[in-house]
């Protein structure tokens, strides 16, 4: 079509939309991803193939597991972030090699000393997981869980530490502990035994 003719066309289609009752009168609902699983396998197969030819890398196909997570995965950022997630495989993967699930989910496989994201459930669904905890923030937790010491060893301890530290001036101790003073003794006559005054 040449320039010149485009313009009456473009004012036809406008005055039959005015006509008509304009492009909203009739809303469509398309389905998010995750509502429509069968289409999925088809897209990713598409996908696939598209940036297959775009970074010029012959990626075999997808294997069984990396097809049921993308199944079963829950598509937040739907058909958008299939498309992101197979493109990353395909730069991911070797060449003449199948696509598998750490292509697509690089959190699912990461290397030991990693902390990944999201990991794959033997159902083949993503789980969020927990970040991990600072390596320096107590190391004494990690001594005391494999020693094995209770709750009540380490209070123990903890008190008379702090009672020897203060000289055995208990309002002291009660401070280094951010206790106060009636709550250390509570403490202290509950662990020698005694029946706490209240």
């Amino acid at each position: 079509m040449s320039r010149s003719n485009s313009r009456p066309c473009i004012r036809v289609v406008m005055q039959a939309s005015i006509i008509i009752g304009g492009p909203h009168r009739y809303p469509i609902r398309i389905p998010p991803l995750r509502e429509r699983e069968g289409d999925i396998e088809p897209l990713a197969r598409y996908l696939l193939q598209r940036f297959t030819l775009l970074h010029d890398k012959h990626v075999k196909g997808f294997a069984d597991r990396a097809l049921h997570a993308l199944r079963t995965y829950h598509w937040p950022g739907n058909v958008r972030e299939l498309e992101n997630l197979i493109e990353r495989g395909v730069i991911l993967a070797t060449a003449g090699q199948t696509m598998q699930v750490e292509h697509l989910f690089p959190e699912a496989g990461a290397p030991p000393g990693a902390a990944p994201t999201h990991t794959l459930a033997a159902s083949g669904r993503l789980r969020e997981v927990p970040p991990p905890a600072a390596p320096d923030a107590h190391p004494w937790i990690d001594q005391l869980l494999t020693h094995q010491i209770g709750l009540t060893a380490l209070e123990q301890a903890l008190i008379e530490q702090a009672v020897q530290r203060s000289r055995g001036n208990l309002a002291a101790a009660a401070r280094l502990l951010g206790l106060t003073r009636p709550q250390l003794s509570y403490r202290l006559s509950k662990l020698r035994g005694e029946r706490p005054s209240t």
